[in-house]
């Protein structure tokens, strides 16, 4: 039997996360980011409404020999005084999700922190309004493509009349 006659058996696709854990296995920064990504998804469970209300982990930094790891917490402004007094017991908390002594400090930084924003509601709308804007087009001499015109047309029948 020749190399050629050999048959090798063909790959499945995977799920994405397992080969991007094989591949991030070896890395340097990939527990870091894993565990920055647990926090920041479970950061409320984690430390309780009370705390993630005025904070957010910005950066995780794992222990090494005998240095104790550290989380970069942004805090808003005015909170700070709050969380450096109940920072043994978020220590407690957050090396009760990651694991032993994986938090030994955290060390605060003033700010305003990203919120996640309301998905907009979409509304009805007033078939009336939509005929007055169409109206205005054609009166600046705007032409409408097909496209759009059938998507006005559209829109005005799936909103109906206005009760």
């Amino acid at each position: 039997m020749t190399a050629s006659d050999k048959r090798y058996p063909t790959l499945r696709p995977q799920p994405i996360a397992r080969s991007l854990d094989s591949l991030l296995r070896g890395h340097t920064g990939a527990k870091r980011a894993r565990a920055l990504a647990g926090l920041r998804r479970d950061w409320k469970d984690i430390v309780g409404a009370e705390f993630a209300d005025i904070a957010s982990p910005e950066k995780f930094e794992p222990p090494r020999g005998r240095r104790p790891g550290t989380l970069l917490v942004k805090a808003m402004p005015g909170a700070a005084l709050i969380l450096q007094h109940d920072a043994p017991r978020l220590v407690e908390r957050i090396n009760s999700y990651l694991g032993a002594n994986a938090v030994g400090k955290i060390q605060i930084r003033p700010g305003a922190f990203p919120t996640v924003k309301k998905q907009k509601r979409l509304t009805a709308v007033d078939p009336e309004e939509l005929i007055s804007a169409e109206h205005h087009l054609r009166k600046r001499r705007v032409t409408l493509n097909d496209r759009l015109e059938k998507a006005l047309a559209r829109l005005s029948v799936r909103t109906g009349p206005k009760n």
